[in-house]
């Protein structure tokens, strides 16, 4: 009979896991009992589902175990164990292949949920070839940034590019989401929705959630009541990002402006993230401290573009565009004009700028990044 799960390790750490709370599950599970850096057999894994296996990231040999499963096994889901989890390293192994990572020592009810996870989303994807569409994360440093009314202009925007490609727009500021209200919609349902679908969640339950806009864009709103923001699990927008990917041409979300484990997640699997920032000092102090951590977690800069919101035409700035590429020590992308009574009118009315007034400069420009963005995910530019 095949085991759903194997489980590769020191005799120690199995017999911990093997003594935990919570580990009536065991009796189903395969365990293999081997140190960090022995080889693991390619015959043991032919009949389980999912495998789990220790790592010392400082043993060459011990790495080797992921690439050796991934040649002799490569439809089989991994999750790596490992002491000392490191968000870059978590992030080069999710570029590797690995599906999800544990830390060490073991917890019995945290390994069981990560495998009912992987498993869930390994069983979406079994015989499917899906090119998953460009996400796009909008983030700002500090709230207040405009950063909700850029996602949704930007994403109504690539909804008229030619073509009219489908958009699915996710408010992901779930304790100060907006987006519905620049809109001018009330969803009967939201994110939460599909949070908690389970095995329920797919394409029919995805459609039925999303709000449909007279611009084109599907909104995925906000919850209704405030939680806590680590309250979301990684694992489960995960799954609701990739099926949203798997069925629009784009996918734009608008981050909070506080940094969260799934927020990073999130991030590192971006193909685009707009960094909002405005022409002020603590606007830049805090882009450049987000810039460095980015750094520092292995993201990918190519894929970090500085956006300058609310942009004025004035001779005497105090802080100039070059300053703000000085300070960041990195070029602008994209300058947003700021036309306070326009936004403004529009807020008041829940419409789109455009409906106000049509040849806005900020509509103007949110267009140019709009097809910025189009550009370069058709040209495969980074």
């Amino acid at each position: 009979m095949n085991a759903p799960l194997t489980v590769i390790a020191s005799e120690r750490q199995l017999e911990d896991l093997r003594s935990s709370s919570g580990a009536s599950w065991i009796s189903d599970a395969q365990f293999i009992s081997l140190q960090p850096d022995e080889p693991i057999p390619g015959n043991t894994l032919d009949a389980t589902g999912v495998v789990l296996f220790e790592v010392d990231p400082a043993s060459p040999a011990s790495m080797d175990r992921i690439r050796n499963i991934r040649r002799m096994h490569p439809e089989m889901p991994q999750i790596v164990a490992m002491r000392d989890v490191d968000m870059r390293l978590v992030r080069t192994l999710i570029r590797e292949g690995v599906a999800d990572v544990v830390e060490l020592p073991f917890n019995a009810e945290e390994i069981l949920q990560t495998v009912i996870a992987v498993l869930e989303t390994h069983a979406g994807s079994v015989g499917k070839d899906v090119s998953l569409a460009p996400l796009i994360a909008v983030t700002k440093p500090i709230g207040g940034a405009g950063a909700t009314t850029i996602a949704s202009h930007l994403a109504a925007e690539l909804a008229s590019e030619p073509g009219e490609p489908t958009v699915c727009l996710f408010d992901l500021d779930i304790q100060a989401g907006r987006i519905c209200d620049v809109f001018g919609v009330s969803p009967r349902r939201t994110l939460t929705d599909l949070l908690e679908a389970g095995a329920r969640l797919d394409a029919s339950m995805l459609d039925t959630v999303a709000e449909r806009h007279e611009c084109g864009v599907d909104l995925i709103a906000a919850p209704n009541e405030i939680i806590p923001i680590e309250a979301l699990k990684s694992e489960d927008l995960a799954r609701v990002l990739d099926l949203a990917r798997a069925e629009y041409d784009y996918v734009v979300v608008d981050m909070p402006s506080g940094l969260t484990n799934w927020g990073l997640a999130i991030l590192a699997k971006a193909d685009s993230i707009l960094m909002l920032v405005e022409q002020s000092l603590p606007s830049l102090r805090q882009a450049r401290r987000r810039l460095d951590l980015f750094k520092n977690l292995g993201l990918d800069h190519r894929l970090v573009s500085v956006v300058v919101n609310r942009v004025e035409k004035k001779l005497f700035k105090s802080i100039g565009i070059d300053d703000v590429e000085e300070a960041l020590g990195r070029p602008v992308t994209a300058k947003l004009a700021r036309d306070t009574q326009t936004l403004e009118a529009a807020q008041d009315r829940g419409v789109l700028a455009g409906h106000i007034r049509r040849k806005s400069p900020f509509v103007a420009d949110v267009a140019a990044l709009a097809d910025a963005i189009t550009a370069r995910m058709a040209g495969g530019e980074q």
